[in-house]
């Protein structure tokens, strides 16, 4: 009687806590991808969708509900069924036409896997680093922490060669799935919502697994879920608990059925900027069809920065402006798209008044210059241009503008011991950027240019 009286108690609090809430819809999609996934420095294309449609949904939530509270879902099981309150603990849906493999989890999970659901894209950066956030949750909480029924979910990026699994535990190499998040191993990360008592005997999990390792695949197929029917005959055993109760947040146990999630967790990873790359966002059941899991995916977060602390950085041009990044989407290589005559960014190297040295701030143009170099050197021809400000004869300033470019080139062969040019010239004050008749026009006159020219095939 008591637990009844504390149930209605919680339900009757939900209904005076209209803001705390979760809301799931089904959106087109590609559609939705395309347009609420990405924030700034990247773009998508080529989006393809798999697995029952049912399985995935666009979500919102009050903040003291999902850390996230705006995105996507994709569920192994109906992306409804993440509507609490939390009163089953063995929410499950078995899509009997789902694709039930896939070659990048069968990588890293050997175990046969049931209702898989993926998103996958390609994606081209503007920066050497993307990120987005996301959250995981379970019903296999806390039941199968430890087994073989470890449900799994990937992130797969892969540049055509190479693919990596970047959904794993802040700084270190360690897949997030139940057996490595959960209220005993990285509990920081971890949040209970578990109201049940534990419904599977912990001594009977390895049996189960090792009875269905010696089953065929059909067979087992569906026997957990008929156990876990059985196991509902006893009202303590579907009933949320007194004591559990006291120990979850409110707020998560009415509007999140499941027992389990993860903190805002960020997948992050280097990449190469303006090359075409895959992202495959996939979840699916393990070793059974039952106890359903999610990710949710955070709305905009998918981003792209520059991040200097990338074990060997090398800085890299500003190209978002002179080029469509949509062609190398379709195939199209960076140096294939770059106009016949470009000045890349940041490539007017700059000097104080009468001085041929370049000043620290502009060593870093420098250093750029060289990264960029051995990327175009077969496709682009070089041209070089010393110039002052308009204070002093024409000869004088020659002369300086001249010592200048021979600075800036013994720089860069220092830097780069094969670095050719096609052409410098010294032009004085006769080609200034903007006018002389302001100090602020004379400080912008007083550079060395470089120019990249297209080489025409």
């Amino acid at each position: 009687m008591r637990k009844t009286v504390l149930l209605f108690c919680f339900l009757l609090l939900s209904y005076l806590k209209p803001n705390a809430q979760i809301n799931v819809y089904y959106p087109d999609v590609d559609d939705w991808v395309r347009k609420n996934f990405c924030g700034q420095g990247i773009i998508i294309g080529n989006i393809t969708h798999k697995g029952n449609n049912d399985a995935i949904g666009s979500f919102s939530s009050s903040p003291s509900v999902l850390k996230i509270t705006n995105g996507l879902m994709i569920s192994t099981g109906e992306a409804v069924a993440a509507i609490g309150p939390n009163d089953r603990y063995n929410v499950s849906r078995d899509f009997e036409t789902t694709i039930d493999h896939d070659k990048d989890l069968k990588a890293i999970e050997k175990g046969d896997l049931y209702d898989v659901s993926l998103i996958e894209f390609d994606f081209v950066s503007f920066h050497n680093s993307i990120k987005f956030n996301y959250q995981f949750a379970s019903d296999e909480y806390p039941e199968y922490v430890g087994s073989s029924f470890n449900d799994i979910f990937a992130f797969f990026i892969s540049e055509g060669k190479n693919t990596k699994n970047i959904a794993v535990i802040p700084g270190k190499n360690i897949p997030v799935s139940i057996n490595t998040i959960n209220n005993k191993s990285e509990s920081q990360l971890f949040i209970n919502n578990n109201v049940f008592v534990n419904n599977v005997d912990k001594k009977n999990i390895s049996a189960m697994a090792s009875a269905q390792s010696k089953m065929p695949k059909k067979l087992w197929k569906g026997i957990k879920n008929v156990i876990s029917k059985n196991k509902t005959n006893t009202p303590s055993e579907y009933e949320p608990d007194e004591e559990l109760l006291k120990t979850v947040n409110e707020d998560l146990y009415h509007f999140l059925q499941y027992d389990g999630i993860t903190q805002k967790l960020t997948a992050q990873t280097y990449v190469e900027p303006y090359k075409k790359y895959h992202l495959k966002i996939i979840i699916a059941d393990v070793d059974d069809n039952v106890y359903d899991s999610a990710v949710f995916l955070e709305t905009r977060s998918l981003t792209a920065a520059k991040d200097k602390q990338q074990p060997g950085f090398k800085d890299y041009p500003d190209y978002s402006k002179i080029i469509n990044p949509t062609q190398i989407l379709n195939g199209k290589l960076l140096e294939d798209i770059l106009p016949q005559q470009v000045e890349i960014p940041n490539t007017n190297i700059y000097f104080d008044f009468d001085k041929i040295e370049v000043p620290a701030k502009e060593m870093e143009k420098v250093k750029l210059l060289a990264n960029t170099y051995d990327k175009i050197k077969n496709n682009y021809r070089i041209e070089i241009t010393g110039n002052t400000d308009s204070i002093g004869t024409y000869d004088y300033n020659f002369n300086l503008s001249r010592n200048r470019s021979q600075v800036v080139i013994a720089l860069l062969q220092y830097a780069i011991p094969d670095f050719k040019f096609d052409k410098v010239e010294y032009k004085s004050y006769t080609e200034p950027s903007t006018s002389n008749t302001t100090e602020e026009g004379r400080k912008l006159n007083r550079r060395v240019s470089i120019k990249f020219i297209r080489i025409k095939n």
